[in-house]
Formats: structure tokens, C-alpha cells, sequence
């Protein structure tokens, strides 16, 4: 093999890249989309999640068990 054909694999693998890259670029961008997307609603609904958690925490009862003031 003389240099001009190593040339041309080298060109050849990098046009293959290249294409592929190009190929899957839609998809690319298509998942770096959504994924901003589901950011930027986790942002618009974390008030939501916040004000739900601390309704839902249940308030602590007081303790009415005495047998704790005589000990074991």
C-alpha cells in the first residue's frame, strides 16, 4: 500500500464519521431538547412539589403516654 491509498482510507473513515454524525443529529438534538424541557417544567412545578410535601407532612402528636416519668 503506498501512501495514497492510506490517504484515501483516512479520508474514507472520516467522511464515514462525519455522515453518521450528520445521520444521527436530529436525534441528537432531539434528546437535549427534551431533556431542557424536563428541566425547565421540574423548575415551573418545584413550588407545586414544595407546598404538597409540607401538606402532607403529618404534624407531630403530642406525647400523652406518662410512663416515661416513673422510668423503668
Amino acid at each position: 500500500m503506498d501512501a495514497g491509498t492510506v490517504l484515501g482510507f483516512i479520508a474514507g473513515y472520516v467522511a464515514t464519521l462525519a455522515g453518521v454524525f450528520l445521520l444521527y443529529l436530529p436525534v441528537l438534538a432531539l434528546v437535549v431538547a427534551l431533556l431542557v424541557a424536563a428541566g425547565f417544567l421540574q423548575l415551573l412545578l418545584l413550588p407545586v412539589a414544595i407546598l404538597v410535601r409540607k401538606l402532607r407532612r403529618s404534624k407531630p402528636e403530642p406525647d400523652t403516654d406518662g410512663s416515661w416519668i416513673l422510668g423503668r
